[in-house]
């Protein structure tokens, strides 16, 4: 487990690199004929990754976009690519009603962690994703949580 969890450091500055390297592109299964991100997902990654757009700012540009583009594919990477470069990343995950964050975003976080080349470092339960190491569970995690005007205390205290 040491080795992937060097290898998978290594993206902490290249989340496309991350996102190449985490999922089985090619290969037999649900990926057979898929060979990566989409262009504006790929461009949007390297963005991120040569530091020309924050990740605050690719995560707005990637919730402004159409129906059925890859909007969730790109969050559910980013989430990885995240939890997996930076130790004791905490962070929660909204949509704006609870249904769309379930079937849509949730989602495919699961289809993706299903994929994911470093899937034993973390667990995934339908409110989070956190850290398989009982000493980090607390501390490196991120959360679903529905959006509400009644709730922005949810978010409070969120700084990585």
């Amino acid at each position: 487990m040491t080795d992937i969890i060097e290898e998978l450091a290594q993206f902490s500055s290249d989340p496309y690199g991350f996102v190449m390297f985490a999922f089985p592109w090619g290969e037999p299964g649900e990926l057979a004929n898929s060979h990566g991100p989409e262009p504006w997902q790929r461009d949007l990654l390297r963005d991120l990754g040569s530091g020309l757009i924050d990740l605050q700012t690719a995560i707005r540009l990637a919730t402004t976009s159409g129906h059925g583009i890859g909007k969730s594919a790109l969050v559910s990477w980013l989430i990885l690519w995240a939890m997996s470069t930076y130790e004791d990343t905490i962070g929660v995950v909204t949509a704006n009603t609870e249904t769309q964050l379930k079937t849509k975003t949730w989602a495919q976080l699961a289809k993706w962690f299903r994929l994911f080349i470093g899937k034993e470092l973390f667990e995934m339960t339908a409110p989070k994703l956190f850290s398989a190491d009982p000493e980090h569970e607390n501390t490196w995690r991120i959360d679903m949580v529905p959006w509400s005007e009644r709730n922005t205390e949810a978010f409070a205290g969120l700084h990585n």
